[in-house]
């Protein structure tokens, strides 16, 4: 941890480390719930995303051309 010399210059420096320490902090905790949120989602999804999957291989989806009628 760096020292800084007492007095009003050197206060004022140490505490606007602090608060940079403790925004990052917070934007790392967000960045995680956000992250997390995702994650449940994509999770929450994966048996209707394997649903369609099944269902584009049924209708033959990936060879692009269509049947004639």
């Amino acid at each position: 941890m760096r020292l800084y010399r007492a007095g009003a210059r050197g206060a004022a420096a140490a505490a606007r480390m602090r608060a940079g320490r403790t925004a990052r902090r917070v934007l790392v905790a967000e960045a995680a719930v956000v992250g997390g949120l995702a994650l449940a989602l994509f999770v929450r999804e994966i048996p209707g995303i394997r649903r369609e999957v099944r269902i584009w291989r049924m209708i033959n989806l990936r060879s692009g051309a269509k049947r004639p009628r």
